[in-house]
């Protein structure tokens, strides 16, 4: 039997009734899995390991404490990322295995389990930011959708979109839950997937929009759309696209537009000189000419 972190014993999950605790008392028998060499010379070299191994702890602390809260919902996400990566593994066996040696250890518990696809999603994030951008809106969609007291209109709407849209662009549903590491397995996924679709395609109509005005000169005009809510993080993100800013620039650029808009009564003027400090940000690093 494998040991976990509690120094608990029990079968490796992906194993038959894996991630079961055994009693203290049971013995070793002939079928019992052995955990992963702990010689650390003989561990194979995983590509990001310390960054999803340091992810993956941060992830099992959290879900211990969401375990300790009782709330059903919690728990059932638990279960569901755990799942998830039993379905993962399957088709994953390198990647999971070479983590499981370079780790020392299986992963061997529901909670283990999750915490890793939880790790494994947030990096994936970080490593393709339109996918990143995308599902953190699923995930705002499903928190909502989950608050419902019973599916509204949009909801019922959405799942229809969904089943059409996974029917025409099938390849696209399938690289969204390949970089997620879990699939879309409920209505409420599936609605919460379209809805946050939705939302970022209006969004790049908006910036599209912005960025006509901007070229238009139409300054005044565009300093009434960033006075919207939320309208200057869309024109930051607009310029950050256009001239060819990552995310960290353009987070720095807006810190220090945020401090300009305070001292600026003009908006059509301030809207003006976030295109002047985006596009000088860009030459300056080499970006455009």
């Amino acid at each position: 039997m494998t040991v976990d972190r509690n120094n608990r014993s029990h079968k490796p999950k992906g194993t038959p009734d894996g991630g079961r605790y055994e009693p203290k008392n049971t013995g070793g028998g002939a079928d019992d899995v052995a955990a992963p060499g702990m010689d650390a010379a003989t561990r194979p070299t995983v590509p990001g390991f310390d960054e999803t191994k340091r992810r993956m702890d941060e992830w099992y602390g959290r879900l211990s404490d969401l375990e300790k809260s009782g709330d059903a919902r919690d728990a059932r996400r638990i279960r569901d990322w755990s799942a998830a990566f039993d379905r993962w593994q399957k088709s994953h066996r390198g990647e999971a295995g070479a983590f499981a040696a370079r780790r020392g250890d299986f992963i061997s518990s529901d909670r283990e389990a999750a915490a890793f696809m939880l790790a494994r999603r947030d990096l994936q994030r970080e490593r393709d930011p339109e996918f990143g951008e995308l599902d953190r809106r699923v995930d705002r969609e499903i928190r909502r959708l989950e608050r419902e007291p019973k599916p509204s209109k949009e909801h019922v709407d959405a799942i229809d979109a969904f089943e059409r849209h996974r029917r025409r662009h099938p390849d696209e549903i399938r690289a969204y839950e390949e970089k997620r590491g879990k699939e879309i397995s409920s209505t409420r996924e599936a609605a919460a997937y379209m809805l946050a679709r939705a939302g970022l395609l209006n969004e790049s109509v908006e910036r599209g929009n912005m960025l006509a005005l901007a070229d238009e000169k139409e300054w005044d005009a565009l300093g009434e759309r960033i006075t919207e809510t939320d309208g200057v993080r869309r024109y930051s993100r607009a310029l950050a696209d256009r001239y060819g800013l990552d995310p960290e620039r353009e987070r720095i650029l807006m810190e220090d537009t945020d401090a300009h808009l305070g001292e600026e009564d003009d908006p059509g003027q301030a809207a003006r000189e976030m295109d002047r400090r985006y596009r000088l940000a860009a030459r300056l690093l080499g970006d455009i000419d």
